[in-house]
Order: structure tokens, then sequence, then C-alpha cells
């Protein structure tokens, strides 16, 4: 048995835990503490600048530690962490949990993604990448339908649901270093070296500097592409299930619904990229991926009252944001010297955009309502396809094994 099959199962495991904390905290907060959508989304906010400086400490630092040394103790502070808030009455201990939680989470993914695409070229890193993003995303798909559906029942069953999942991924933890001294196998991943490795040189030729710039320019588009998506899933996310249940009447179900809508796109747009490669290396997908968040942002506004048209934005919102989310994890494991690195910066950009979705979502829905907040959001992605225009004007060159229609 392959000792990533462990990561794909914690995996799951620990994202199940975080989707159902996200979800249900949403309404605690509101329930219990009387917090207004501004309230919310800057507390949202908040956890994702503590993930976002998780992120920097291991991009900082991660270099030097093994990662499978990392986030094991990462994952025992999650667990800790979330026994306290599934219970805690006073709004400080919340905050402390939560922050804790999040500054762990940021240094769980990063190391944990390096550590699984450690010495894989590309065709080995598409296929891995599918199998990971499938199994956090299959857990995305089941969060939303466990917590709405028993919140108004029992909303603390939610927690100690989240509480087991933390705990499932401290077992396969420990169940895969009894695997690996049974087998003999090291836990430390092994390979041949990435792509970029594999063409460095002590001196480089005019060609491998203008390559490494056109791999620089891919990278810059994965990482705005995933800032510009989870800014467009930070107001999917936090906002916009208050909005279905304080603003349109409806009930936490039917929010979880619209969210497991949303998840299970997301794990259909993770199979159907692990097939294509089509897009590898290819710039014109960026403008059209960047274009369908603008127009999604956009639809918000015609949805009015309709509940199945929220639905059908989840949908599509859930497709464009797994093809960002491939494209920057991809570019980051296959176009710099230090994959390490390059997934914490990977993970910063999407934390950054969620605390931003959040937010910024959360305060202008609060005064300007959801109109305003679709606007700002369409501003914003609009920005963010100038951003694409200007990289487009230099060169690209590309090595003839990634060569693609249309790159």
């Amino acid at each position: 048995m392959n000792k990533r099959y462990f990561a794909y199962a914690w995996s799951f495991f620990f994202s199940l835990g975080s989707n159902i904390l996200g979800f249900s905290l949403i309404y605690r907060l509101t329930d219990w503490f009387s917090f207004s959508p501004g309230q919310i989304g800057a507390f949202i906010a908040f956890g994702h600048l503590f993930f976002f400086l998780g992120c920097t400490l291991y991009h900082r630092f991660g270099s030097i530690f093994d990662p499978i040394k990392v986030f094991p103790i990462a994952a025992i502070i999650v667990f800790l962490a979330s026994l306290p808030i599934s219970y805690a009455r006073v709004q400080g201990l919340v905050y402390v949990s939560y922050w804790i939680i999040s500054l762990s989470t940021g240094c769980f993914w990063p190391p944990v993604m390096a550590w699984l695409t450690t010495g894989l070229n590309e065709k080995e890193l598409n296929r891995e990448m599918s199998l990971f993003n499938r199994s956090w995303m299959g857990a995305n798909i089941i969060a939303p339908l466990i917590a709405g559906a028993l919140y108004n029942w029992n909303s603390q069953i939610n927690f100690f649901i989240l509480n087991f999942s933390y705990f499932m991924v401290l077992v396969l933890l420990f169940l895969l270093h009894r695997y690996s001294l049974k087998h003999g196998e090291p836990l430390t991943a092994t390979g041949a070296a990435l792509i970029v490795g594999e063409q460095e040189s002590d001196t480089k030729t005019r060609s491998s500097r203008a390559l490494d710039k056109t791999f620089d320019l891919y990278r810059y588009r994965g990482w705005i592409g995933a800032f510009s998506s989870t800014l467009v899933l930070g107001v999917l996310l936090n906002i916009i299930p208050l909005h279905i249940r304080d603003g349109l009447g409806f009930t936490e179900r039917s929010a979880g619904f619209m969210l497991f809508f949303r998840s299970g796109s997301g794990f259909l747009g993770f199979a159907i990229l692990a097939r294509f490669t089509g897009w590898h290396f290819n710039r014109r997908w960026f403008f059209f991926l960047q274009t369908g968040l603008l127009l999604c942002s956009l639809f918000f506004i015609v949805a009015g009252s309709q509940l199945y048209l929220f639905f059908a934005i989840a949908v599509l919102i859930g497709l464009i944001n797994s093809a960002c989310y491939n494209n920057s994890m991809f570019y980051s494991g296959t176009t710099g010297k230090n994959p390490k690195k390059n997934m914490a910066l990977h993970e910063i950009f999407l934390s950054l955009g969620n605390a931003a979705g959040s937010a910024g979502g959360g305060l202008i829905y609060q005064h300007f309502n959801l109109t305003g907040v679709c606007i700002t959001l369409a501003l914003v992605l609009s920005i963010g396809l100038g951003l694409f225009f200007i990289l487009d004007r230099e060169k690209n060159l590309i090595p003839a094994s990634f060569q693609k229609d249309g790159a």
C-alpha cells in the first residue's frame, strides 16, 4: 500500500472538521453572541490572517525541517484547541481557540502538500494533485450537509463530529508511522528532482534565465487566480449563508445544500482536470476562469430571492474554484526551486483571498446589502483580469515538453 493513501485519508478528516467548524461558527456566533454580519466577517478574516501567519512561518522556516516532522505537531495542536471551542460560552475563549486552530492549520497544509509532491514529474504531480484534492473536497461535500441538517436539532453534535474528525487525523498519522516501521519505508518523500530543479546549473544561459522568468510568470498567474477564486469563495461560504437565512428567510439546511452543490461541483472539477492536461501552461485558461468568476459575482444580483439560482451559481463557482486551485498548486510545484516555500505561498494567497472576501464582504453586506458586495467583487476581479493582460505582454518561453495548444 502506498503511504500516500494515509495522507488522502487524513486530508479528508482534517477538511471535514475544518468545514464543520467554519459552517457552525457562523450561526453560533450569531445566535449565542449576537454577532452582526460585519463582526462575523471580521472574525472569520482574523482566522484567515492567523492561517496566513502559519503559512508565512512555514514559508520562512519550512526548508529547515522535514515536512513529516512539522504537520503532525500542527495536527495535535488543532485537535487540542478544538476541544475548548466546542463548549466555550465566553467570547474570549472562542477567539483564542479559533486563532490557535487557524495558525496551526496554516502550519499543516503546506508541509502536507510539500511531502506529497516532492520528487514528482509533471504527469505524476497531476495525478497526485487530483487524488489529494478530491480527498479534502470529498469532505467539503458532506460537511455542510451534516452541519446544516444537525444545527437546528442539536448544534453541539456538529462540534463533537469535528473533534472526532481531528482525532482521526492523529490516529492516521500514528498508523502511518507504524506502517513505515513495519515495512522499513522512510517517511521522507523521495524521487526524481522537480522540473525546475533538473534544469538548474551554476552558470545559467540566457535561455535558462528566460525560462525561469516564464515559470515565474505562470506562478504569478496561478497565485492571482487563487486569490481571486477564494475572494469569491469567502463571500460564498461566510456571507451568502447569512443572507439565505436572515435575508431570504430560508433555513440553515438550505444553506448547507447550497454549499453541498458547490463542493460536489468542485470534486467533479478536480476529477476532470486530472484526465486532461491541455490547461498546462495555457495562458488563455487564466482569462477564461477569471471572466467566469466575474460573471458569477454579478449573477448573485440577478438571483434575487430565487434559491435555485444561488445553487446554480454555487455549482459554477465550485467548478471554477477547483480549476484556480489546481493552477496555483500545479505551478507552485513545478516551476520553482523550492516547492516547500511555493506551496506555502500558494496557501498564503488562498488565505488572503478568503480573509478579504469574509471581512470585506461582511462589512459591505451590513451597510450596502448583497448588491454592494457583488459590485465590489466584480471591480476587484476586473483588476485581476487586467493583471493577466499585463503578464501576457511578457514573452513566454516554454520548453518543448510543455508545449500545449494555445500556450
